[in-house]
């Protein structure tokens, strides 16, 4: 009988001679996310291959080092193949049984299983048209099993080919059976795990095999951004009645040329993406394992608003202001819809607080703003829109320009189109950045003390203001500048009520800033950690910052006075009476926490403002806002919260 416990998951990932940096990366991976199992291609073609024998001589007992490998035995070499191919059939079977007696004497004290090729039903696999009926594959798989206590595969959930194996008399050396599936990806009809491993198991029993089932592999693409839906097809496969999961992969493929013509999906099915970064899934795992997961499984699940009132779309929505301003509606009893990819680490701690605190007046929406069907159906709900979803660093836009711009320029305009198609628009409040003005190379600066000022005092006495000359630098500057520009276009052109916010500097609670973006709380918190702080340039650059509560206030005034303010820019800021130098800011941290952050100096980057200070007084006499909270009283509120967050980790949230 079937043990009934949760099968036991592992990792499947195809490792190549040579990539001795990934598997250090996979081991590292799979300590993060607590996997002990791991399954991976053990190359028949690539043994004979130049220094095959000396990879596979350090990457076996490199992995079980750490994790229970499962290697799979496959590919022919092609000077042994009836035809010149890695998945031809071999002319002489035998000879695959003997490359399994030398492998396994040499390295069987590193692994208990073995498994005899993968997916001999698939053309790229195994060579049909030279095996039409898979005479020399049984020959071959039953000539090998005795070697070893076996693994036998299977191609794709197809219980016919069990019962081929069963009638040819390879089963009787089997202790197990390898299937595969891709529910969502690749499989066009699929009626769930629970019936396709009964139609194996009931081969299985109807020829007297106790061998048990695995699922060796098994994944979900998010070609399509929806790392939601790769948690469901997770959860679905660990819930099956079978003894292992194997869930595929690792690691995304990284996108090359020679990838282009290859299909999209097959490059996106890691727990992190090419560039190194963990998606959802990886993050929970690593969390809290499977239970971090099936908790998760409220994520993404809209309920009803209360009284029937529209939801509040904010895209963007579990970020560092997303959920702010989430709070602070939900506090009036205004329900919320949060539209969040929940790329960025942290981020669904914060749709988990928002949930806790407001319950169903919080509904959430894991989707990217790249996803226009899903976007036009959460628009179509929407009372009002806060557009913040976007890619924050302008680091990252310079090595990933064009997933830079799909997120910030394509992402509103799929916005502004989804808008435009609708009888009684919804207004629209948009966050630009200050990102847009360029480096100010026009303002002309002295030093004074340990900050830079400007010459002119009238700059000196108020500020930037919205005629400051437009100036797009760096991938990033050029696309939220082009999603300012579309923005203010579509209200002028297409009549929609929409205002744009060009912002300075913010923090406050809920914020987890890194060096690239949130910078204020980076320091705070690598002050509490007691890490080294890295000041670009003289550190006399000046800037001013607002308390995210200060801001939450502006968006809905201006959502409020749409009617007057839509088709108009504003600067929004804490203005010249909460400015910093980055030198003034470490003075008053060393204060704070009582001793100075330790400093590491580096060369000034590129595009850097040596001045932004905002005047906001476009936006105050439009409706007679100002900034309450006062810098240094903002600051110790974010260091307190901080602190505080920091003994408590596991409630720790990100910025967005």
């Amino acid at each position: 009988m079937r043990n009934t416990a949760r099968p036991k998951l592992g990792i499947l990932q195809w490792l190549r001679p040579g990539e001795v940096e990934r598997v250090e990366q996979l081991i590292r991976d799979l300590r993060a996310i607590g996997v002990q199992e791991l399954r991976t291609g053990i190359s028949w073609a690539d043994w004979h291959s130049k220094d095959g024998e000396n990879w596979y001589a350090w990457l076996l007992p490199r992995l079980a080092q750490e994790v229970n490998v499962l290697p799979c035995f496959h590919y022919t070499p092609a000077s042994l193949g009836i035809a010149p191919s890695e998945c031809s059939p071999p002319r002489n079977p035998k000879q695959y049984a003997d490359f399994l007696d030398v492998f396994i004497t040499r390295f069987g004290e590193h692994f208990e299983w073995i498994e005899l090729w993968n997916k001999p039903r698939s053309p790229a696999e195994w060579n049909v048209t030279l095996d039409p009926d898979w005479l020399i594959f049984c020959e071959m798989v039953g000539g090998a099993a005795h070697w070893a206590r076996q693994l036998g595969a299977s191609g794709p959930m197809d219980a016919q080919w069990v019962r081929l194996m069963c009638e040819r008399g390879v089963m009787q050396y089997i202790d197990a059976v390898g299937i595969h599936g891709f529910p969502g990806t690749f499989e066009f009809w699929w009626d769930g795990w629970n019936a396709k491993i009964a139609r194996v198991r009931n081969v299985l029993l109807q020829h007297r095999s106790k061998a048990e089932i695995w699922i060796t592999e098994t994944g979900y693409s998010t070609w399509r951004h929806d790392e939601r839906e790769q948690i469901v097809a997770f959860l679905n496969a660990i819930r099956a009645p079978a003894e292992r999961v194997y869930w595929y992969s690792a690691h995304d493929i990284e996108l090359t040329q020679n990838a282009l013509c290859a299909d999209k999906r097959e490059n996106y099915f890691g727990l992190r993406r090419s560039d190194g970064s963990e998606k959802l899934l990886f993050r929970l795992l690593a969390q809290g394992g499977v239970e971090a997961v099936e908790h998760s499984a409220w994520l993404g699940k809209s309920s009803n608003a209360r009284d029937g009132k529209r939801p509040v779309l904010i895209t963007g929505g579990c970020g560092f202001i997303g959920c702010n301003l989430a709070d602070a509606l939900c506090a009036k009893e205004q329900p919320v819809l949060l539209y969040d990819n929940l790329s960025r680490p942290g981020v669904e701690q914060n749709a988990e607080w928002l949930r806790e605190k407001h319950g169903e007046l919080v509904q959430i929406e894991v989707a990217d703003t790249r996803d226009s069907q899903t976007l036009s159906s959460c628009v179509q709900q929407a009372a009002a829109v806060f557009h913040f979803a976007a890619q924050v660093a302008v680091t990252t836009s310079l090595t990933h320009p064009l997933y830079d711009f799909e997120i910030n320029a394509r992402g509103a305009l799929n916005l502004l189109e989804a808008v435009r198609g609708l009888r009684n628009p919804p207004p629209i409040v948009f966050t630009s950045t200050n990102k847009v003005y360029g480096s100010l190379e026009d303002v002309d600066l002295r030093v004074a003390g340990n900050r830079y000022e400007p010459i002119d005092p009238g700059i000196r006495a108020c500020g930037i203001n919205e005629g400051q000359r437009l100036d797009f630098y760096s991938p990033y500057g050029c696309s939220k500048g082009a999603a300012d520009q579309y923005i203010l276009d579509y209200a002028r052109i297409f009549g929609l009520p929409a205002v744009v916010f060009r912002m300075s500097c913010i923090y406050g609670p809920h914020q987890f800033g890194t060096e690239d973006q949130g910078w204020l709380a980076h320091f705070v918190i690598n002050a509490i950690e007691r890490q080294p702080i890295t000041i670009y340039g003289d550190g006399k650059q000046v800037r001013d910052v607002l308390y995210v509560g200060d801001l939450i206030r502006a968006l809905l005034l201006a959502r409020k006075n749409i009617r007057t303010l839509s088709g108009q820019v504003f600067n929004i800021g804490g203005g010249v009476e909460n400015t910093t130098s980055l030198r003034e800011l470490l003075a008053l941290i060393g204060e704070l926490h009582e001793s100075r952050p330790e400093i590491k100096g580096a060369n000034w980057r590129p595009g850097d403002q040596r001045y932004y200070v905002t005047d906001f007084s476009k936006f105050h006499t439009a409706t007679g806002w100002s900034p309450r909270v006062q810098m240094r009283d903002g600051i110790e509120r974010l260091h307190t919260w901080l602190r505080q967050s920091r003994l408590a980790p596991e409630r720790m949230v990100a910025t967005g």
